[in-house]
């Protein structure tokens, strides 16, 4: 049956398509970070402690594509890890670039409704659970290669926390 999309489902799609940009961000973030340290500390692609923050800076400019095929390059990071990010990457040009194109049409459907809010809620989760990965292997990186302890880095992060909060 079609029908408009009403208020509270289309107030649902905004809310859903904006968690799903915003946990791609972090996603995004962390392999960033990861790929720098990734780098430092198998000395590769020029990136050294000294340069680490300006590189970061230029890598962050990058797309999740072009983080993954960096990543690759290294030959450093685990195949399965390689192929959950281009699997990510994937649902990622829908979301981005190809939902409202290819999709839209889905909306006027209860059907169509539910399979793209699906899509759209599968993808928050995958960004959650890879997000988790990165942060995961980036903390095994930097404490096992003796570059911070776990102590130090979560009280660097509740220090951000209650920066942004106003209670620095």
């Amino acid at each position: 049956m079609r029908r408009e999309i009403n208020a509270e489902e289309l107030e649902f799609f905004y809310r859903a398509t904006g968690e799903a940009i915003w946990h791609l961000q972090y996603v995004e973030e962390a392999l960033c970070k990861f790929y720098i340290m990734c780098c430092v500390h198998f000395k590769c692609d020029g990136i050294t402690r000294v340069n680490a923050e300006e590189m970061l800076a230029k890598v962050s400019k990058k797309t999740l594509g072009q983080l993954i095929g960096l990543l690759e390059n290294t030959g450093r990071v685990h195949e399965v890890m390689l192929s959950d990010l281009k699997e990510f990457n994937s649902l990622r040009k829908w979301v981005v670039h190809n939902s409202m194109r290819e999709n839209s049409e889905d909306l006027y459907t209860d059907q169509g409704r539910e399979l793209f809010a699906h899509k759209m809620l599968n993808f928050t989760d995958m960004a959650i659970s890879i997000h988790k990965g990165i942060s995961d292997s980036l903390m095994n990186l930097v404490t096992t290669t003796g570059y911070a302890t776990e102590e130090q880095i979560m009280k660097t992060a509740y220090s951000e926390i209650n920066r942004r909060k106003g209670n620095a």
